[in-house]
């Protein structure tokens, strides 16, 4: 098949796809397979074992060859007594973050992203455009840009009289001639190539579109992945898709490339370091690498229709790999050392003699054909640091993008000149940072059940004391872990989005960006905290202000409202992900943004309801401290939440640079549930190595001192600070601690408190002196019952997943405390705004300080009738929040005591008084935020689905609603004291 057989009429397809060289195993003399043997390997391929039904190959498409590859990554070889055997490993996969894409988001990205280059473009201008997909995958992406390019194509060359394309194109087009008189050129070889060597054709793949995708494939299409399986995979996705009888597999090797995107060395950066260091040495290797640009250009000059071009195109490609060679082992070596830890002065001082030459001509070095003799101790330092580094690019495929592509950059010494006219693709999605629980869950599953993070700790170390190989394994997987982090924060290359726990997304986002040109285009499919998360506020920013946004389409995994799968069946139904798209640079003509949030279809993008535009002045107003994108479901979403913001300020506003607060609030966690959990103690703990004992209100006395509950967020609802105990399950490894709702029973009895997972110690560091704390939830959905609970909670601990907001608990001038701001945060409106920012699973402070509140002096101007908006909030909040003797202290505070100064008794806990005073609440924020408009409010509520069904299951309507509605109606009567009827 490589080289072809007339005497069956066989073709040569060439490409390396049976190249000898691809299994080296089986040309030698010891391995030989008879006719016999290959016969029944054919067979075992060719038909199904079920049915013994023909498989048409054919009709293999690019999904099923992304299945095999995602199944492929599902496995790892594994040497087990003295044989090679392959062995599941479902965190191989995840690790790589590698999941197909479904077309229609690859189709959607191609269309959002491409258009801008493509409008009122020739066909010669358009087969003149680099695309990239530097995370390739099996090639989808890439088939789907051959098919969306050849098209534009087409339609192109259709708009263009054919006179006028001659007279204006004739001298620039392909090799100088058109587009169509080259298709001609290219179908005349491949029928002549046929008629001499009798080989059968098949008409229909030698119409315009089939031979356009070869030239498509040949000049615009390039991609890069750090997996060798991929590129391979890659190649037969788009050899099948361009498929032509009788002519050659056409030559991708000089686009299709193994690397990692990430990590690189640019030459601009070697050779400042070589230069200032007073060497020549770069010369040489820059100048040859520098011309290979010629051979680049003659390989995508070359059509492929016949054996002798693939023949050629091999042959300047090896010309081409020789030419950049040196530089690229140079490259490659100075980017290794530094990974290697250089902080010592001297490792610092071995790689400054490095370059300049101390050791020896550094590239010469760097290729091996001059080696470092240890004649003195920084000779032999340099030695062993140069075996760290070697060894590290054993396993490393650190990737050049300027030498890899050359032509592509014209000036490799300055800045950013050159580059692809757009990035594509779906990157990875897994942290960086090694998953403990993942990692384990996969080997040693025990482990990866620990309850703690410290329990898990030592076990590890109990591997490692032990010799056990799996604790090498780990220590080597973490280390590697490691040093990517810090080469991403380090390196220079992604200064915006390498911050916090980085995320394999984030960079090859930057990277992409770096990759364009100043006039490029980038798509590509994120989770989307791309445009939410704080660690890429700063990122996120600038694009969007600056009006270099062009798409962000959010869409939820789940697609229940069309009872169809996941997008992604391995990834959690829960997760978002965007369609991000941007340009480099802005213009003045630079449009706005079109955006659309929650969808669970690409066709939803068709109603003018779900997808509306957002200019650069529209996030800089409902984000003003970091940005980032608000989530808006539809246009009336927009239009309401955009007036709130203009009538209210935001609870911090950090936009002008100075630090301006809506409320005196301060926001802290107490405890991290994993680097603390050295401090918690379960009950039995508590008995067995504290000696505690039990004094009452959850307590426990020690030696020691005092140990008290450890609040989590799923113990909490809202107004609530009893919703539920803990029980741990630890089989379930990543959930083990689960929450047992607490009944109407136990409710309503005051001195019932649920039990915590943990206890700590109470010491006067770790603990704030106010008797009570306003938290609130910090894991959460726009998707869930409700986004925002809040609750106050005693002043015992809490852990990270329950935060806590700092306020004076009384303010003489407004008159005014803790209890407005939780009866603030807990209101309908609020909470309605704040799903339209939630775009992951986590409440974070840098969404909740930009939300719009009520200022604490709008409470006492406002009046409805003979009472104050404060006084309705201060005797509802008080009702709904002191029903259990632990909250005694909260009521003290707020003057509920008798004639002699003592508590009074906690109020009685009535599920049925509860929903009239939180409907009551919520009415007078709606007229505190200034939606009065009964279809507003109706609407608002409706977004709030789960609710409203519970409701309509348990009362037969949604009764938040109609008791708002009535309590609105009151309250702009001047009757806050009346409890309506219904």
């Amino acid at each position: 098949i490589d080289k072809g057989d007339p005497s069956i009429g066989l073709p040569p397809y060439n490409g390396g796809l049976f190249n000898a060289a691809q299994a080296p195993l089986l040309t030698q003399p010891a391995v030989r397979l008879n006719d016999q043997v290959m016969a029944d390997l054919l067979a075992a391929l060719s038909f199904d074992s079920k049915t013994g039904n023909y498989i048409n190959y054919r009709d293999l498409s690019v999904e099923q060859l992304g299945s095999i590859y995602e199944r492929l990554l599902d496995h790892e070889l594994a040497h087990r007594d003295g044989a090679v055997t392959v062995q599941p490993n479902l965190f191989a996969r995840k690790k790589s973050g590698s999941y197909y894409t479904p077309d229609a988001l690859v189709r959607l990205i191609i269309k959002e992203t491409l258009t801008p280059l493509v409008e009122n473009r020739s066909a010669e201008d358009i087969l003149a455009l680099k695309i990239c997909d530097p995370a390739m995958g099996s090639g989808h992406f890439l088939v789907s840009l051959v098919d969306y390019l050849s098209d534009r194509v087409i339609e192109a060359m259709a708009a263009a009289p054919e006179e006028e394309e001659t007279e204006s194109h004739g001298a620039a087009g392909l090799n100088g001639t058109p587009v169509a008189e080259r298709i001609e050129a290219i179908r005349a070889t491949i029928r002549e190539n046929a008629r001499r060597g009798g080989w059968q054709l098949e008409e229909s793949q030698l119409d315009d579109r089939h031979i356009v995708r070869r030239l498509v494939l040949k000049r615009c299409v390039y991609g890069v992945d750090k997996n060798p399986m991929a590129v391979e995979l890659a190649k037969v996705s788009l050899w099948l898709h361009t498929f032509t009888a009788g002519a050659p597999l056409s030559f991708l090797d000089h686009h299709l490339r193994c690397g990692d995107s990430l990590f690189g060395c640019r030459v601009g950066e070697a050779i400042e370091q070589g230069m200032d260091a007073g060497g020549l040495f770069l010369e040489r290797p820059l100048r040859e690498a520098t011309q290979a640009a010629h051979a680049m250009h003659a390989i995508e000059e070359l059509t492929d229709a016949e054996i002798e071009e693939t023949e050629a195109s091999a042959k300047l490609f090896a010309e081409l790999q020789e030419a950049t060679g040196p530089l690229t082992t140079f490259l490659s070596l100075v980017h290794a050392l530094q990974w290697l830890d250089l902080a010592k002065k001297d490792n610092k001082k071995a790689r400054s003699n490095f370059l300049v030459g101390l050791y020896g001509n550094p590239v010469a070095v760097a290729e091996g054909k001059e080696s470092v003799e240890k004649k003195n101790d920084q000779h032999g330092h340099f030695a062993l640091l140069l075996e760290q580094a070697r060894a590290l690019l054993s396993e490393e495929r650190f990737f050049h993008w300027q030498v890899a592509f050359p032509g592509l950059w014209h000036d490799w010494t300055g800045e950013n000149s050159g580059g692809f006219d757009a990035v594509i693709g779906n990157p990875p999605w897994e942290r960086v940072k090694l998953q403990q629980v993942e990692w384990f869950g996969a080997r040693r599953p025990e482990i990866a059940k620990a309850q703690r993070a410290a329990d898990r700790k030592r076990m590890i170390q109990t591997l490692k004391n032990a010799g056990d190989p799996l604790a090498g394994a780990f220590t080597q997987a973490e280390q590697q872990a490691n040093a990517t982090a810090r080469m991403a924060r380090s390196c220079g290359d992604y200064p915006l989005l390498s911050g916090g726990d980085v995320n394999f997304y984030s960079l090859f986002v930057e990277r992409a960006h770096a990759l364009v040109k100043p006039q490029g285009m980038v798509g590509l499919l994120t989770p989307s905290g791309i445009a939410s998360d704080k660690t890429a506020a700063g990122f996120f920013r600038g694009v969007a202000t600056e009006g270099r946004l062009r798409a962000l389409y959010d869409f939820e995994n789940r697609r229940t409202r069309y009872n169809a799968p996941p997008f992604f069946p391995d990834v959690d139904s829960r997760f978002k992900f965007c369609v991000f798209v941007a340009s480099a640079s802005a213009s003045a003509s630079s449009p706005p943004a079109r955006c659309a949030f929650f969808l669970h279809s690409t066709a939803e993008l068709a109603d003018s309801r779900r997808c509306f535009t957002l200019t650069a002045e529209d996030f800089a107003r409902v984000n003003p401290n970091t940005g980032t994108a608000p989530i808006f479901r539809s246009r009336r979403d927009a239009e309401l939440a955009m007036g709130i913001y203009q009538r209210l300020p935001v609870l911090v506003d950090r936009s002008t640079g100075e630090e301006k607060k809506a409320w005196p609030v301060k926001y802290s966690t107490m405890f991290h549930m994993t680097n603390d959990s050295h401090l918690f103690r379960t009950k039995e703990e508590l008995e067995e190595r504290e000696g505690a004992f039990p004094v009452g209100g959850n307590r426990w006395d020690s030696p020691k001192g005092v140990w008290v509950p450890l609040y989590e967020g799923k113990m909490v609802q809202a107004f609530d600070h009893r919703a539920a105990s803990v029980v741990v399950n630890p089989e379930n490894q990543h959930r083990p601690a689960q929450p047992v709702p607490t009944t109407v029973q136990q409710h309503q009895n005051p001195g019932w408190l649920p039990d915590p997972q943990f206890w700590v110690l109470k010491n006067k560091t770790s603990f704030p002196e106010a008797t009570c704390l306003l938290t609130f939830k910090d894991v959460t959905a726009p998707t869930n019952m409700r986004s925002m609970i809040a609750a106050l909670i005693p002043g015992f601990g809490a852990g990270n997943t329950l935060p806590v907001v700092s306020t004076s608990m009384w303010d003489e001038q407004t008159a005014v405390g803790v209890e407005a701001l939780l009866a603030n945060l807990n209101a309908i409106p609020f909470d309605y705004v704040a799903r339209q920012k939630i775009q992951g699973q986590h409440l974070n402070w840098f969404i909740l300080e930009q939300l719009p509140v009520i200022p604490p002096d709008h409470y006492t101007t406002t009046r409805f009738g003979p009472k104050t908006a404060a006084e309705i909030v201060q005797a509802a909040v008080l009702e709904l929040t002191y029903t259990a003797h632990d909250m005694a202290p909260f009521a003290r505070d707020m003057g509920h005591v008798d004639a002699a100064g003592e508590v009074l008794p906690p109020f009685p806990w009535d599920e049925a008084h509860r929903l009239h005073l939180r409907a009551k609440l919520d009415a007078l924020y709606f007229h505190l935020y200034g939606i009065t408009n009964r279809d507003d409010v109706r609407y608002i509520y409706s977004t709030f689905p789960i609710v409203e069904r519970q409701e309509q299951d348990a009362y037969g309507c949604y009764r938040s609603l109609e008791l708002c509605l009535a309590y609105m109606n009151a309250l702009a009567a001047g009757q806050p004291d009346v409890v309506v009827e219904g």
